[in-house]
């Protein structure tokens, strides 16, 4: 599949490089929370390479991805300074996912937002899955009072055009993306409609 081949090779640099960069602030401020940075990176990197091969992967797995690189950014950013929200519904049961896609969207959270709001920054994420559909949402601080209502979304960054191109890929005709940034928030919605079980 050429996109999701695309969105692998473009995510795994862009990955590393962020990491790298936060590891490097790190080691300069000498922070005995180095050796920290550095296990957790490794287990998170060698479940990235493990799921960007996969064409799909269980949802719970995604979101405990999730959940790696959030206690990563609490390393990287200390606990203090930022608050952090994440609101599960529905069931994640049997339900299936192109790896790397809700990650992304989060780490972008951080990159484009929180950690260029030091000391107030905030993430709000909210995944629900019910009646056959996905939902996606996440808000989090940006600087400046920008006002931009853009359906498909205008914020730069390869990671994020490759997302799409995966998601017009997988679920063409039947998914919704809208990004828009409204003063000091930024807003994600996603919503999918889940393949139906062969079995049901």
């Amino acid at each position: 599949m050429h996109d999701l081949e695309l969105f692998r090779m473009l995510l795994q640099p862009h990955f590393l490089f962020n990491s790298l960069n936060n590891l490097y602030a790190l080691s300069v401020q000498q922070s005995e929370k180095t050796s920290d940075a550095i296990a957790g990176l490794s287990e998170l990197l060698e479940k990235v390479v493990e799921y960007s091969r996969m064409e799909m992967i269980p949802l719970h797995k995604e979101v405990e991805l999730i959940r790696d690189f959030i206690e990563l950014e609490k390393i990287w950013l200390g606990e203090t300074r930022f608050c952090m929200d994440f609101h599960i519904h529905g069931s994640l049961e049997d339900v299936t996912v192109p790896p790397l896609v809700l990650y992304t969207f989060v780490e972008n959270c951080f990159k484009h937002g929180v950690r260029k709001c030091p000391g107030n920054g905030w993430v709000t994420l909210h995944l629900e899955c019910r009646e056959g559909k996905l939902w996606f949402i996440t808000r989090n601080s940006v600087p400046g009072t920008c006002d931009n209502q853009v359906e498909t979304g205008n914020r730069n960054g390869l990671g994020l055009d490759a997302v799409r191109q995966v998601l017009e890929d997988m679920y063409p005709c039947s998914y919704k993306l809208i990004t828009r940034q409204k003063g000091s928030v930024f807003a994600l919605d996603l919503r999918i409609d889940l393949p139906v079980s062969r079995d049901g």
